[in-house]
């Protein structure tokens, strides 16, 4: 009989997050060129809500 080691310590494997991730690298296989282009140079327009403001810096602790 075989006993089970805990996992501390160890992430559980999240299938939601596997699945999303199969099916963006299943949308990026279907893309051509021209389109993983055009969807590269429009990533800071998607995502300018990440950058931080102008003129601030970000204190990281230490």
């Amino acid at each position: 009989m075989s006993y089970l080691k805990p996992s501390i310590g160890r992430p559980r494997r999240s299938s939601c997050a596997d699945e999303a991730l199969r099916a963006e690298l299943g949308r990026i296989s279907r893309m051509t060129i021209e389109e993983r282009v055009k969807a590269a140079l429009t990533l800071r327009e998607r995502f300018d809500w990440l950058q931080p403001e102008a003129g601030k810096r970000i204190q990281l602790e230490k």
